[in-house]
């Protein structure tokens, strides 16, 4: 069977659907989404959930407030009921990256995103059995908020069909079609999509789809494992903010009234690609490793000392999309016209959604580069424009 549309978006994860909602926007008339499994299936609904623009460069900074703001206000834009969670952000640093913290904050802040200094007994009184010593440094970020992967999939997927978006689950897009360097559509499972523009939005599994066409992206398959873990039994405790702690190297948030998600800081452990745990997105252990769960429970004792009676309720895993710099690209085929991707989101996709289906929408309507992504073209890498975004030095494990 033969079907058309403008575009075709491969992917029905959070990026393809907020660029499909956005090209509608945008006034696209006939958007279609094409999603191998069910919509959130790929690396989307494994996501944290967690958007905070406390961030050392203010570019970025500026998308996740976008990002953040495109949430708090979904209601009121959509009329589609969003359920998000606006807890803040503590972050714990080292006394000895103090100026890196101050700097973080001020460029943050140049991108509307607010934040203070507080004291130990300020950071107690936000979330009650954080570690206290003279080491530790506590900036609070109030406007931090997080939301639950799928519902929110849903909520966009609710949005985008009462756009008039075509969503179709179940169809693998097997080839990408293009005459002469023009693309003119996509070979799937169900038949033929004819289009004049395609967004390739696969996560881990875009490089090699653009590999057909003879294109590399510097996208490498990361293993990363999480957890979620339950307060002590029988105590009061509980954790009620969004948490990252530069020594242990984790970072977490609220899960209901006795849980938490725990994942590591990825960007602290990962120095390279040589560091990269390498694996087949479509056949992996999808739970954790004892020896790292142990390390990853021991280290939370470090951020949250109750927490060493606590327990692990359940974990997994997932296969990120990393970059070089850790950092998305977003970009377009350059001897393909009508051909975009956005790829290597290295874990941020999630929070950085809809920001991406803003530019991307742009990009594809008026075909040209908007001045707010021009820094993550792919020629970065090969032309050594890396970015550096971390809210710490990369530094040697102590803990």
């Amino acid at each position: 069977m033969k079907h058309t549309s403008d575009v075709v978006i491969i992917g029905g994860g959070v990026t393809g659907l907020s660029t499909a909602i956005h090209l509608k926007l945008q006034g696209v008339d006939q958007v279609t989404v094409l999603e191998r499994h069910h919509i959130g299936a790929g690396q989307s609904h494994r996501a944290a959930g967690i958007l905070r623009g406390l961030v050392r460069d203010e570019s970025l900074s500026r998308a996740l407030v976008e990002s953040i703001d495109f949430f708090k206000t979904f209601d009121q834009r959509f009329a589609v009921p969003l359920l998000l969670h606006p807890t803040g952000y503590l972050l714990l640093s080292e006394s000895t990256q103090a100026a890196i913290v101050d700097e973080v904050m001020a460029v943050s802040e140049q991108a509307g995103c607010r934040s203070e200094r507080i004291d130990a007994r300020q950071a107690q009184q936000l979330q009650p059995g954080l570690r206290e010593d003279d080491e530790t440094l506590y900036v609070y970020e109030p406007g931090a908020i997080h939301l639950d992967p799928m519902p929110t999939i849903q909520a966009l997927l609710a949005v985008a069909s009462q756009m008039g978006v075509t969503v179709c689950e179940g169809c693998e897009v097997a080839k990408l079609a293009v005459q002469g360097e023009r693309f003119v559509g996509v070979d799937t499972s169900q038949g033929r999509y004819d289009a004049h523009q395609a967004l390739v939005a696969t996560s881990v599994w875009g490089s090699n789809q653009l590999a057909q066409l003879g294109v590399e992206v510097p996208v490498y398959p990361h293993r990363a494992e999480m957890a979620f873990f339950h307060a002590p039994w029988a105590s009061d405790f509980r954790v009620s903010r969004i948490l990252t702690d530069a020594r242990s190297m984790l970072y977490l948030r609220p899960e209901g009234q006795m849980q938490m998600f725990v994942g590591w800081r990825e960007s602290d452990r990962l120095h390279g690609v040589e560091d990269m745990v390498a694996e087949d997105p479509d056949h992996y252990r999808q739970t954790s490793h004892f020896e790292s769960l142990a390390d990853m429970h021991r280290r939370l004792a470090i951020t949250l000392p109750p927490m060493a009676r606590g327990f692990v309720h359940r974990t997994y895993a997932c296969v990120y999309d990393y970059t070089p710099d850790g950092l998305p690209i977003l970009d377009r085929v350059a001897n393909v016209e009508g051909l975009y991707f956005a790829l290597g989101f290295s874990g941020g996709g999630f929070s950085l959604s809809p920001w991406v289906g803003r530019c991307m929408a742009q990009f594809m309507v008026e075909q040209k580069v908007p001045a707010d992504i021009e820094r993550y073209d792919l020629k970065r890498f090969a032309e050594g424009r890396v970015l550096t975004w971390a809210n710490v030095d990369p530094s040697k494990d102590s803990v």
